[in-house]
Formats: structure tokens, sequence, C-alpha cells
């Protein structure tokens, strides 16, 4: 039995038996792969989420260093985007047997699988997922005595003030305002807990709003948000648009999980974030690289709500995702922005201009829609 695609660089004498079951899989090399100075070529690599936007983007990562991947994929996962050098394994984070049986011969993993949606008909999804699946993960990882780099979120540090803080900064309130949000909270707290008590010692990475060149993806909010804007479809700026995100290029937060794997003691913690910016200044940056103005108006949180509860009844009618919630609305009133100077000193972890990277987004999008 196979479990790979024949990719382009795909030969006879890259097929691998696997011990103790006598299947074997096809590990293709990339041509011209530069090898990364620090990582062991032979390092085999795991990696929950390969299919998804920023999953997909590392697996890529890591080919280009010559090292070998396997990637878990679901009955309904798109794989097209993946190398033909990639293993596939059928499986699921919710599935402890499936996630035990893809670590088998494995070097180290990367969970970067999650729920990443602003809405779903059945919010149970949320925890079976992104804090069950990070428990399946995280068992079967010690289980098979592997480090674990777990890709968590900013959202899990919670709202912060106008000022960045670090990864000692704690959530001002219990409060949440989407599922997503609250189950990569808990996850997070997970995590830390098996760390200090079980000995686990996962890595766990904390990205900003992750941005850059890409398939659209329910994960991919900010090409979403670009798309929009091209398309003039952008009513307004949610709230004052004085409130700061942080952003974090795909690439930087490629490099730094690549960084992190080879550099980080087990059981530490990074914020993979960027430039922080206001909503006000986002679109300011948009309208100069697009030629269009900025959107006029700024639409009262309160108003956002007000159509949020009206999408999120239709879409239990219709199961369609509404275009805002109350929750999404309500992330607008409050800062998110975090410092990055730990992974920055520790990692050499660098980030790119805003400008810059916004401007890739644009100049990619304006091709794929000719």
């Amino acid at each position: 039995m196979v479990r790979a695609f024949l990719g382009p660089n795909a030969t006879l004498d890259n097929i691998v038996p696997r011990p103790g079951d006598g299947q074997v899989f096809i590990r293709a090399r990339p041509l011209q792969a530069e090898p990364f100075p620090l990582h062991n070529p032979t390092m085999h690599n795991l990696v929950t989420g390969g299919t998804g936007y920023f999953g997909g983007r590392l697996v890529e990562g890591l080919l280009d260093r010559g090292e070998t991947v396997r990637a878990i994929r679901r009955m309904t996962s798109d794989v097209s985007r993946l190398s033909g050098a990639v293993e596939l394994m059928q499986g699921d984070v919710t599935d402890p047997a499936s996630l035990a049986r893809a670590m088998e011969d494995c070097d180290r993993v990367f969970h970067t699988a999650a729920l990443v949606k602003t809405w779903d008909p059945d919010p149970e999804a949320f925890h079976r997922i992104n804090v069950e699946g990070a428990r399946n993960v995280a068992l079967a990882a010690k289980s098979a005595g592997i480090p674990l780099i777990y890709t968590s979120s900013f959202f899990a540090l919670g709202p912060t003030g106008e000022h960045p803080v670090d990864e000692d900064h704690s959530r001002p309130a219990p409060n949440y305002f989407t599922e997503y949000e609250k189950t990569k909270t808990e996850a997070d707290q997970m995590i830390r807990k098996m760390n200090e008590e079980e000995g686990l010692g996962a890595i766990i990475l904390y990205p900003g709003v992750i941005y850059g060149p890409g398939p659209l993806t329910q994960g991919n909010h900010v090409s979403q948000l670009v798309r929009d804007f091209l398309r003039h479809k952008v009513p307004g700026v949610p709230g004052n648009g004085s409130q700061r995100w942080t952003y974090s290029h795909i690439e930087d937060v490629v490099e730094g999980h690549l960084l992190a794997a080879e550099k980080a003691p087990r059981g530490s913690r990074y914020i993979l974030g960027g430039p922080i910016a206001t909503l006000d200044e986002t679109f300011a940056i948009l309208a100069e690289a697009t030629g269009q103005k900025p959107p006029r108006f700024h639409l009262p949180i309160g108003l956002l709500k007000g159509f949020g509860w009206i999408g999120e009844m239709a879409g239990h009618i219709t199961g369609k995702a509404p275009e805002v919630t109350r929750g999404v609305a309500e992330t607008y009133r409050h800062h998110w922005a975090f410092s990055s100077k730990r992974a920055e000193t520790e990692l050499g972890y660098a980030t790119k201009d805003l400008k810059l990277g916004l401007t890739e987004v644009v100049d990619y999008l304006k091709a794929f829609s000719k």
C-alpha cells in the first residue's frame, strides 16, 4: 500500500519500507533543495493541518530544507496544493488511534490543525477539534517520545492595552468573544499544564494575525478582507479604527516555527508577531497599494453586533456562515498588541514590513483575478 502521491520529483529509489507492517511510502526529494544549516537532513516530520493555509506553507518550508514530511489528511481534505513529496496518511486529530499510527517513525510533530472559523452551526466542533484534538496530539506525541511544536494563537493570550505585551501577559478577565478564541485559550492552558505537571515539553508558539499570499481559505482572513476591499465591498472600518492589531507574515511564521523546532528549549513559549497597526493605518496602506480610497465611514460596534445577531439567526436556518458575528464585532473593541522580542532575541526571529507584506497580498489577488 502506498501512502503518497507520485510527484514530478519522485523516483523508484525513494521507495522506503516502513518497519513492522511491510507497507511502503514514497519519499520524493524536491530538486535543488537547499538544506537549512541548523537542521538534520534525515529529520522526518509529522504536520497536522498540512492541507490548511498556514500548515500547507509550513510543509513547503520543511521540504525546502530537504526534510521529509508526513501529513494527516481527512477523507474530505483538499490535498491538491501539497507537493507529491509529502507522505499522506489518513487520520484526524479527533481519532487518537490514527494519530498514533501517523507518529510512527517520526522525529517530531508540528500541530497546526485547528477549526479556524468565525462561526459554525455546531459550536461544539470548536471544542472537539481545538481542545480535544490538541490533547490527543499531545498524548500521542508524549507516548511516541517525540517533540511537539504547537501552534497556538494570539487570541489565547487575550486582549491587551495599547502597548505591546509579552508571553507573560494574562487575560484581564475570563471573557471570550468567539468560540475560536475560547477554545484556543483552553487548549493553550491545557498544554501549558501538561508541560508543568506531566513533563510534556511542548514548544508553544503564538502567531499574530497571519497574512500573506495564499489560497482564500477560512483561516486566511486578511486576504478575504483585501479581496473585499479590491471589490469595493468594505462598507466601513469596524469601531473607531484606533484599535491596534499584530500582523504576522506567513513566511515569517513558518521560519519562526522552524527556528523554534531547532533552537527553543522544550516547554518554552514564544510570540511570533510582527508589525502592529490600527485598522485605520491598515486601510491607509491598502489604499496606497491599490490606488483606491480607504473606507469613509466608521461602523459602531453596536451596529455591527446587530448585523451579527441577524446573520447568526439566518445562519442557523440556512447553514451559511454570517458575514459578521456578535463575537467578531466585539473583538474590534479591543487592542491585540503583542511583542516578539523574546523570539527575536532567542531564536533570531525576524518580521516583514507591513506595507510590503500587504502589497504582496494585493498583487497576488490581482494576478489570480485576471
